[in-house]
């Protein structure tokens, strides 16, 4: 399986809008991490406050051929990747 850790493009969106004196609240962790194996790709990302009730969540998207199946929302990065390490070996 491998890993890549890129800057989210929301994130580097928003950092370009507080430049410009813009006060929009960030919603994106600043990195999203793509986990590929087999042709298969799925996109992790930190979601901050998504539900505008103080919590974080982390989304992925799994997608075969650059078309999105599904997303799944989790509490923690480590269940996130644990769920992700499973499906890949599949």
């Amino acid at each position: 399986m491998k890993i890549t850790k890129r800057i989210h493009s929301g994130y580097a969106e928003l950092e370009s809008t507080h430049r410009q004196g813009l006060p929009i609240k960030q919603k994106f962790g600043k990195y999203q991490y793509i986990y590929s194996e087999k042709g298969r790709k799925i996109s992790l990302v930190l979601l901050k406050d998504y539900f505008h009730n103080g919590e974080d969540i982390w989304e992925m998207c799994y997608s075969k051929k650059n078309l999105f199946e599904y997303i799944v929302r989790f509490k923690t990065q480590k269940e996130a990747e644990k769920w992700i390490k499973e499906t890949l070996k599949k």
